[in-house]
């Protein structure tokens, strides 16, 4: 089977923004993501195994393992079997390949869930999305084969087999660049929890209801939890006092909705909005208008395309390709340091989940949970399915002062909020 970028050899580059996620991995900073779907029956193992088994052939972006080359990272075709696991750790831990038949993702389950955990190198959310869908039809096919029509049972669950395209490549035009040295953003700080444990709240909203509210203020659902984050973070962290730092969110963009790609490697970017307390008053009304400013500035072609042109610059640059894989992993590190330094938290919001009509009635709702760090203690995953909004924090601190805030702040606005949690340090709301 073939692919876009199909390498007869087996072997493969990584994507322009691929080749940072192996530096920087560690069991601390794992750089994994977690998409989950719940559905309305208990999950078989066996069952997801067999599924799994007949999705993994239509997705050689997931089917390799990770490689070292002279000068770069690479991938190489895997030919052995991932293997299902019900759920024994917490989520977006450090995947090792050593002990996972040197797979770069994880399929596990629990109850109802089934979770597809991915190291970012091999993909975003947008390719893993597509797997867990097609991983989840195929699980139902299997499940259900006695109820659902042969039309059914024989439809195929991805259209076309995947597209491995650079499209960061693809997509690069020599533009100049100047670059404005960001300042270092005001970081979250409290007492962590034990280390190699994470915090997850999971609040439910009919999303319905979010949009329409969304549309009083005339902005969208990311602009509104970003500013509302903001907000929290000013109330419950600065005590409403002026600072010198900026309160800073970053945001991944779905580089998809803007250039013209199919690509199911990583085609995304960053935004950062925020703002420096200046004063001892702000409304969240105000807070709300900067933030919806800065995404109408920072989300255009035009900007989008100068971060593409400055990341695939770097990568081309003559030094920069001759220098060995260690020299490279050291200069990777002192930039992803420096850039962590510029954000207090991160929102990444997978959108509205569409499925195929045939199989909607045996999934309840997708979530979304991002890897945390130290630098980066608490993020925001954010995903829709059918009515049922799900925001999710992910945080390494004991406190929650920030989830109780943005939720409380929900429901003042009338707003009905549905809160679960993994019970780890979990503070009533």
């Amino acid at each position: 089977m073939k692919n876009k970028q199909g390498t007869e050899n087996g072997w493969r580059k990584l994507d322009n923004t691929a080749n940072v996620f192996p530096v920087i991995a560690s069991k601390t900073y794992s750089s994994v993501y977690r998409i989950s779907v719940r559905l309305m029956h208990e999950i078989s193992e066996e069952i997801l195994q067999e599924a799994l088994n007949e999705t993994l052939p239509w997705f050689s972006s997931f089917n390799v393992k990770l490689k070292r080359g002279v000068f770069w990272h690479y991938f190489e075709s895997n030919k052995k079997q991932p293997v299902v696991e019900k759920e024994q750790t917490y989520p977006c831990a450090y995947i090792d390949p050593n002990t996972n038949n040197q797979f770069l993702f994880k399929v596990t389950y629990f109850d109802k869930r089934i979770n597809l955990e991915v190291f970012h190198a091999i993909t975003d959310g947008t390719g893993a999305l597509k797997f867990l869908k097609a991983l989840t039809y195929n699980y139902i096919k299997l499940t259900y084969r006695e109820q659902l029509s042969e039309e059914i049972l024989e439809m195929p669950v991805v259209d076309v087999v995947s597209d491995i395209e650079d499209s960061y490549r693809k997509n690069y035009r020599k533009l100049s660049y100047k670059k404005v040295k960001a300042r270092s953003a005001f970081k979250l700080k409290g007492e962590k929890l034990p280390i190699l444990t994470m915090n997850v709240i999971h609040g439910l909203v009919s999303a319905n209801v979010m949009v329409d509210f969304c549309r009083r203020y005339k902005v969208s659902l990311t602009q509104y939890i970003a500013a509302l984050i903001i907000w929290c973070i000013y109330k419950e962290y600065m005590n409403e006092q002026p600072h010198k730092k900026p309160i800073k969110v970053n945001i991944p963009v779905n580089l998809r909705h803007f250039f013209n790609s199919t690509t199911e490697m990583n085609f995304f970017s960053y935004i950062n909005v925020g703002i420096t307390i200046e004063k001892n008053e702000y409304t969240f009304e105000e807070m709300l208008e900067i933030t919806r400013g800065q995404f109408m500035s920072q989300l255009t072609k035009e900007n989008l395309s100068h971060l593409i042109s400055d990341n695939v610059s770097t990568e081309r640059n003559i030094l920069i390709r001759v220098a060995p894989l260690p020299v490279k992993n050291v200069g990777v590190k002192i930039a992803y340091m420096g850039s962590e330094k510029n954000n207090s938290s991160v929102i990444s919001n997978i959108g509205k989940v569409e499925v195929l009509e045939e199989f909607k009635e045996y999934i309840d709702r997708f979530e979304v949970l991002l890897s945390v760090s130290k630098s980066e203690p608490i993020k925001c995953g954010v995903c829709s399915y059918g009515d049922k909004l799900v925001i999710s924090f992910a945080s390494i601190l004991k406190e929650t002062y920030l989830q109780r805030a943005f939720f409380r702040h929900l429901t003042e606005q009338g707003i009905e909020v549905i809160i679960e949690s993994n019970g780890v340090g979990y503070e009533k709301m």
